[in-house]
């Protein structure tokens, strides 16, 4: 009986776990979201995309930080109506942890200054392991309510 007990606790153990590990990331939440919204969708990495690339830049990012995202997911949207149209470029970091790590300098005296992520996100740009580079028109609001 200890042996079954014992076997049924790993099981549950083993599922609850599997839960917990799997869908940490809000990416595909965000492109369901603009998907479900009628936007195009489509993934390459920063090496693949020179928008993505310009983005970077534009956000002020050092060669060596753009270097470093070269192989992360670029998730770019966008939809072209009458009625309705905009476009977003969301960088999906490995972790939102990594992500406050990219946005965050270290000064010459050690300390760290993050001004650069309190800014996005205080700009809504920063959804779970997300950054949004890119969000023109309605594509914002539904990057931050993925």
């Amino acid at each position: 009986m200890k042996k079954v007990i014992t076997a049924l606790f790993t099981a549950m153990l083993v599922v609850v776990l599997a839960f917990a590990l799997s869908g940490c990331s809000k990416a595909n939440k965000i492109k369901k979201a603009y998907e479900d919204a009628g936007y195009t969708v489509s993934t390459a990495t920063v090496k693949e995309n020179e928008k993505a690339k310009s983005a970077l830049v534009l956000l002020g990012l050092t060669d060596d930080q753009i270097k470093e995202a070269e192989n992360w997911e670029v998730i770019i949207a966008s939809k072209l109506s009458l009625a309705d149209s905009g476009t977003a470029i969301v960088l999906k970091f490995p972790s939102a942890g990594e992500l406050k790590d990219f946005l965050t300098v270290e000064n010459e005296d050690g300390s760290k200054d993050t001004a650069m992520y309190d800014k996005a996100k205080a700009d809504e740009k920063i959804n779970g392991d997300c950054l949004l580079l890119v969000g023109l028109l309605d594509a914002k609001n539904i990057f931050k309510n993925a």
